[in-house]
C-alpha cells in the first residue's frame, strides 16, 4: 500500500476547544487527505470516536496532559483501539505511549505523528 492510500483511508477525530486551532487543523488535515470530524473537549470522547469510526484522535492537551493520558487510556480500551496524538502549546516531552506535538508547529510534524500513531494502531489490531 502506498503512503497516499493510507492517508486517504485515515479518519481523524479532532478534539479541541480552541476554535482557531480546530478550524486551521481541520483545514490542513482535510487538504492532506484525511477524513476529519471535529468536536470540543466536552464531548463523550469514546462515543464520538466510535460513532465517527476514528482511526486516530488529535487531542488538544494544552490545558492538561493528564486529561490527554486518560483519554488515551479510554481510547486504547475500545475495540478496535483508537490511536491518539496530543497537541499542546506548552513544551513537554509527553509520555512514552502518548506523542505530543506542538499545537502551532509545522503541519508536517502533526501529519507525521498521526501516521506513526496509525502504524502503531495497525500493528496492535492484528
Amino acid at each position: 500500500m502506498r503512503a497516499y492510500e493510507t492517508v486517504l483511508a485515515t479518519r481523524v477525530l479532532l478534539v479541541a476547544d480552541d476554535r482557531r486551532f480546530r478550524a486551521l487543523a481541520a483545514t490542513l488535515l482535510s487538504r492532506r487527505g484525511y477524513a476529519v470530524s471535529v468536536c470540543t473537549r466536552t464531548c463523550d470522547l469514546a462515543e464520538s470516536a466510535r460513532r465517527e469510526a476514528a482511526h486516530v484522535v488529535v487531542f488538544d492537551a494544552s490545558a492538561s496532559l493528564t486529561s490527554a493520558a486518560r483519554a488515551a487510556a479510554r481510547l486504547s480500551a475500545l475495540d478496535p483501539p483508537v490511536a491518539i496524538v496530543a497537541v499542546s502549546t506548552n513544551a513537554h516531552p509527553g509520555l512514552a505511549a502518548l506523542p505530543v506535538v506542538s499545537k502551532w508547529g509545522p503541519a508536517e510534524a502533526l501529519f507525521a505523528a498521526i501516521e506513526r500513531a496509525c502504524r502503531r494502531r495497525s500493528s496492535s489490531v492484528r
